[in-house]
């Protein structure tokens, strides 16, 4: 599909309801009317809207004849939707569950996904099985022929995939591999290619019923929800037309802040969706209040995407007034950043490879995090929180652009395939400036940290200095002997910096060709994300300064302000979002209820030369500037929730 003919290219804000109907309703669409749906769609305003078609219970909310009709329907709602937007001018896209299918397992077992144990799973639905052939591809027609609907998105997919060892399966692995022996557990030998197999053979899945409906209406925008995000981080190879996720319903900003910076890289439309809601403590689900969705979504449109919100009409598919009102509020945030978020390109700054080698060899089958992404997060976390702007890359991504970036930085992540490592070489010859941590560094790149590893030599934990005290980390740490690099901070056994250092350093700085390297040989990136302590933070940014890299832009102030260096137009866009949130979270305190002011704060921005003007939009905050020797330096008098510095 061409960008002219992809609604999504443009589109920016959007509405999703979905109800995921069962066998126990009784009331589906008694209450769902033209007049009612308008009107609240009208208090929106939105772009688009996702609208429920069968969720992960099997049933659909409309009167199907291909698959399983709700016993609950009462009136057609989808019609109304279809009815509603065609009247409004927006695309319609419809929410349907893919992998996960427990109506059409429980009718047809022979299509369910087995375990290695050999048992059915009630839920999910086996890729070799004629479940997409038989169900999943006539019933979307179906709904494109009797509602002509604008759009597809795919839910229960990739995290929802699980290996099968059903019959078709274990041949198809036989047949594509010449392997007889089919394995069962992870220390079986082609662990690693049985997992292959079940990915590849997801994303042949995508393409088929993508390639059905574009068939049917090329026109028609299809999505598979979280494929190609962090969870799937390898090239996009499946015929989607976008890309998209929901994230966590609690704490939704820090799976925003991530999958943002990963997925604007991608070269395709892409957003992201806040749940509306959220459940704390066994109670019931209770929507959030404003500032906690306008935080979450700042994440989005720092990054240039799109965004949609997922509320919950009642059973009978009537929509709550007073919650309505609360996502126009909302749509107003939105709204009133479009033009200096909305589809901006990045400046190049700090690339963080999430390497798709090392992740598929971690993570939870196939597509779940599991561990895998930890240390690329916590890199992000770090980096963020030191006052630079980050870009998540994949290993095809980082090669084709890191010559674009002052630094790259590779967190905890081991054997990497020859072409990447042989690409990061290059960089630091021709002048980058390359972060490297975890004690396999001085093993497979001693040429550019500059030491040898000490054999059989590793601690399991130790101490690292920072701030005038030092902080435990977890191991291992490898024991290196200096070879042209020079240490900037020791290993430590206890926590004083004077009296307990190790005869090696916790980090080396090396200059290799024109760049340089800056190596920690162990594990901080991880830690980091698990505990996010302070000093922690400090070392890493003791390490990234000592790179000196040229060229980088830098906020200076209370950690928790984000900046994310973008482009639009001819103008340099700096997205500022403050994470910080009054009163105190916990386990059981997940609501964002006031954002507090950041107060003034800092950046220094390289600039070639003197700016014709230096402003805030959409918030107009107190802006002081000055520009001497190619630096500007802009002072901010405050932030509320996101704003942008916008530099002529």
């Amino acid at each position: 599909m061409s960008p002219a003919d992809n609604w999504h290219e443009n589109a920016f804000f959007g509405l999703h309801y979905d109800l995921h109907p069962h066998a126990d309703d009784t009331e589906l669409g008694r209450e769902t009317t033209y007049d009612h749906i308008r009107a609240m769609l009208e208090k929106v305003g939105p772009d688009f809207v996702q609208y429920d078609c069968k969720g992960h219970p099997g049933y659909t909310g409309y009167p199907t004849e291909v698959g399983s009709p709700s016993p609950g329907i009462v009136d057609d709602a989808l019609a109304v939707w279809r009815a509603v937007t065609r009247a409004l001018g927006i695309p319609l896209s419809i929410h349907y569950s893919g992998v996960w299918d427990t109506r059409a397992v429980e009718r047809h077992r022979e299509w369910a996904r087995i375990d290695e144990e050999g048992n059915p799973s009630p839920h999910y639905t086996d890729r070799m099985s004629a479940y997409d052939a038989e169900l999943m591809i006539p019933q979307l027609i179906e709904v494109v022929e009797n509602y002509d609907i604008d759009g597809v998105w795919i839910d229960g997919e990739n995290w929802a995939s699980q290996p099968s060892w059903s019959a078709a399966c274990t041949a198809e692995f036989t047949r594509r591999t010449g392997v007889e022996h089919v394995p069962r557990k992870p220390e079986d030998d082609h662990w690693a290619e049985w997992l292959a197999l079940h990915r590849d053979l997801f994303v042949e899945h995508v393409a088929r019923y993508a390639d059905a409906l574009h068939k049917k209406k090329p026109s028609l925008t299809v999505c598979s929800n979280w494929m190609y995000s962090v969870r799937q981080p390898e090239p996009v190879a499946a015929p989607v037309d976008y890309l998209s996720g929901d994230f966590d319903p609690s704490f939704g900003s820090d799976r925003a802040c991530a999958e943002a910076r990963f997925l604007s890289g991608r070269g395709m439309p892409w957003d992201l969706m806040a749940w509306a809601f959220l459940q704390t403590g066994g109670q019931d689900w209770t929507l959030k209040p404003l500032p906690h969705l306008c935080q979450e979504v700042a994440e989005v449109l720092a990054q240039g995407g799109a965004v949609f919100v997922y509320d919950k009409p009642q059973r009978s598919g009537r929509l709550v007034a007073w919650r309505q009102e609360l996502l126009a509020g909302l749509a107003r945030f939105c709204r009133k950043r479009q033009a200096v978020c909305h589809k901006t390109e990045t400046i190049p700054q700090v690339a963080v490879l999430h390497s798709q080698s090392y992740y598929y060899r971690h993570n939870e089958p196939l597509f779940n995090f599991g561990a895998a992404n930890q240390p690329m997060e916590g890199a992000l976390h770090a980096l963020l929180e030191n006052g630079y702007s980050v870009d998540i890359l994949n290993e095809e991504m980082l090669v084709e652009r890191m010559g674009g970036y002052p630094l790259v930085v590779v967190p905890e992540q081991d054997l990497l395939p020859d072409p990447v490592s042989d690409a990061l070489r290059a960089y630091v010859a021709a002048g980058g400036h390359l972060l490297l941590s975890g004690a396999h560094v001085a093993t497979e790149f001693p040429d550019l940290a500059g030491v040898k590893a000490v054999e059989g030599e590793r601690r399991d934990a130790a101490y690292v200095p920072a701030d005038h005290g030092a902080v435990p980390v977890s191991g291992p740490w490898q024991v290196v002997a200096l070879d042209g690099a020079a240490g900037i901070a020791p290993l430590l056994s206890q926590p004083d910096p004077e009296l307990n250092r190790l005869d090696t350093p916790a980090a080396t700085v090396n200059a290799v060709g024109a760049g340089k390297v800056c190596a920690i040989h162990g594990p901080v990136f991880a830690p980091y994300l698990a505990a996010h302590y302070p000093r922690v933070r400090r070392f890493i940014g003791d390490a990234v300064e000592a790179l000196a890299a040229p060229g980088l832009i830098r906020r200076h102030g209370p950690w928790w302000i984000e900046i994310a260096a973008r482009k639009k137009e001819g103008r340099t866009l700096i997205q500022v979002v403050n994470r910080a949130t009054s009163g105190r979270q916990s386990p059981n305190r997940h609501m964002v209820e006031h954002v507090p002011d950041a107060g003034a704060f800092t950046l220094t921005v390289p600039f070639s030369k003197r700016p014709s003007r230096c402003y805030a939009s959409p918030d107009e905050v107190g802006v002081g500037w000055t520009w001497n020797a190619g630096t500007l330096t802009v002072t901010i008098g405050g932030l509320a929730i996101h704003n942008v510095i916008v530099i002529e």
